[in-house]
């Protein structure tokens, strides 16, 4: 007799990757509205570097990008959600004079997105890794500027609670939780052995930028590890490695600590998980 299809479901090993579809309710719209509350509140409060201009033309290359990737690719139209919260997220972590940085950066954050994948995922959270390349190989005309948001105590309240809302509802607050703390106890590790002035090496924590990075890139579902355990381990090593790059005085430390541990990391995990299930069937 053939099962039913609730247990073969039931009986199906899960995959190391995380599917929207796994969700009750698609969290990206969340984040969606977190990124556009942020961008509006530093364009009439906090006099954000970045102009509405740049945020135009972000969204505008991730949402064309992706719109003519899925149709070339799948031979179908679809609403590109994803690209769209891509598009601000680049505008706001991205700095430059020009528009054409935000526009580059877009592009390669989707094509990365849909060409650089491993076993039915991201290898790299796509943004990370367009503004890892754009940082490191044109400095001259982009920048990451983490001391341009203001550490006023309303607007960190009301990014926490945000960012911890939304980092609960997409099942990744155990990441962020990770992260901050494993930032804060290198923080103490960098003043007391290094003589790092502690304000310098633990104030990131009530930044602006770094919860931003905490919040929207490091929770990625679809590049962070799907177990529990897995991710703990994912966001302490981004932050050794991000307190090592700090402690040598290299800039845009979190966004290469991402890049390193995600090209270490989830290529091994993701092999190590489809193994383990092949042996369990």
């Amino acid at each position: 007799m053939d099962k039913e299809p609730s247990k073969i479901n039931s009986l199906t090993p899960k995959s190391a990757v995380t599917s929207w579809s796994d969700y009750k309710v698609d969290p990206r719209y969340f984040l969606l509205l977190f990124l556009a509350l942020f961008f509006t509140a530093g364009q009439i409060y906090l006099g954000f570097f970045q102009t509405l201009n740049a945020m135009i033309v972000s969204v505008t290359c991730t949402t064309i990008t992706e719109l003519i990737l899925v149709r070339l690719l799948y031979k179908k139209w679809k609403f590109p959600l994803s690209a769209v919260i891509s598009g601000l997220g680049i505008s706001l972590l991205l700095s430059s004079y020009a528009l054409w940085p935000y526009a580059l950066a877009a592009f390669l954050a989707m094509f990365f997105k849909f060409f650089i994948r491993f076993q039915g995922g991201h290898v790299f959270n796509p943004n990370n890794l367009a503004l890892v390349i754009i940082l490191f190989f044109l400095p001259e005309f982009a920048v990451s500027t983490p001391k341009q948001w203001t550490n006023g105590i309303g607007v960190m309240v009301t990014i926490l609670i945000l960012g911890l809302f939304v980092s609960y509802l997409a099942n990744r607050l155990d990441t962020v939780l990770s992260f901050l703390f494993g930032f804060f106890i290198f923080g103490l590790i960098r003043h007391f052995f290094f003589e790092e002035p502690l304000w310098s090496a633990i104030g990131p924590i009530m930044g602006a930028s770094l919860q931003l990075f905490s919040f929207y890139m490091i929770t990625d579902p679809k590049t962070t590890p799907k177990s529990r355990k897995a991710r703990i381990i994912f966001a302490i090593m981004v932050a050794l490695i991000d307190a090592i790059f700090r402690n040598s005085s290299i800039p845009n430390s979190q966004f290469y600590a991402s890049f390193i541990i995600s090209l270490l990391f989830t290529i091994p995990y993701r092999y190590y998980t489809k193994q383990k299930m092949i042996v369990r069937t």
